[in-house]
């Protein structure tokens, strides 16, 4: 699981949570997540399967106290929580993505 650090600008006040943004820019076309995820393992949350490059991969590699790990899951997205189609959604359609990762 991610490291759940309770100190530095993204970790939030639960020690389990940490929060990542990831932001695709302008560029077309999009760049990529890299996060294989299963909207099907939990109705609230995104489970992560693997880290598989694009930003994901960056942001591990520039913030290695809150790195994204297999297993983790996403429970927010961009202020949206409780059902993982939504957060799906939203990781699909936003260009700038703030997610709470437990």
């Amino acid at each position: 699981m991610g490291s759940g650090a309770s100190s530095g600008c993204c970790a939030s006040a639960d020690t389990d949570d940490f929060v990542i943004i990831l932001d695709r820019g302008v560029e077309e076309p999009p760049a990529k997540l890299g996060l294989d995820v299963n909207p099907h393992f939990d109705v609230t949350s995104l489970k992560v399967n693997k880290v598989c490059g694009g930003l994901a991969e960056r942001w591990n590699g520039q913030n290695p106290e809150l790195r994204i790990f297999p297993g983790d899951k996403v429970v927010e997205v961009n202020g949206v929580r409780g059902d993982a189609l939504k957060l799906l959604e939203r990781c699909k359609t936003d260009r700038r993505l703030v997610l709470r990762v437990r």
